[in-house]
């Protein structure tokens, strides 16, 4: 008489692994990642002409999640002068709006920063905000040509007396419906 050997047959264990491996290969087959609703703690663009840094540039609907054709938006972001010269915000201009209406420090001194507020109601001018920055200004685009909403990027062009034109991509940012 002859014994089989004690364990596992062969075909059982291909068997298993094969089943083993379909299975861990199909575990995230449709399935929603973790990592899928991390968001970026910088919601807005960058960019730079010159010695002129935009930073976290985006256009704040304010209360809303998005703004009609026909509105107003405003822009948010700080703008960084990290020359030895003084430098001014000319224009905002982008294809989205038919124009754009700035107040407040247009004026960026040397190696100092502004701070654009978006729809925030604070004040705006020299040395309004914070004592690190030069001071805050807000810029509503107007004359919304189509509904803007979050998604999509919008081109926003800023030129600069000295430095020049950038355009920068940016993102509809706003509070949306309440819940509760």
């Amino acid at each position: 008489m002859s014994r089989r050997p004690r364990g596992p047959r062969p075909g059982i264990v291909v068997a298993t692994l094969l089943t083993a491996a379909l299975a861990l290969a199909g575990c995230s087959a449709g399935a929603v990642t973790q990592t899928d609703t991390i968001v970026s703690q910088a919601a807005g663009a960058r960019g730079q002409v010159g010695d002129i840094v935009l930073q976290d540039v985006s256009l704040d609907a304010g209360p809303a999640e998005s703004v009609p054709a026909g509105g107003e938006i405003f822009v948010r972001g700080t703008l960084i002068n990290q020359g030895a010269t003084a430098d001014r915000l000319v224009s905002v201009s982008t294809p989205y709006a038919v124009g754009a209406r700035p107040e407040g420090q247009l004026a960026l001194p040397a190696e100092n920063a502004v701070r654009m507020v978006g729809a925030e109601p604070v004040p705006i001018g020299p040395g309004s905000l914070d004592t690190r920055l030069a001071g805050a200004m807000r810029i509503a685009l107007t004359g919304v040509t189509q509904q803007l909403r979050p998604g999509p990027t919008y081109a926003v062009t800023f030129t600069f007396e000295r430095a020049g034109a950038v355009t920068v991509p940016t993102i509809v940012v706003g509070a949306g419906p309440s819940v509760g």
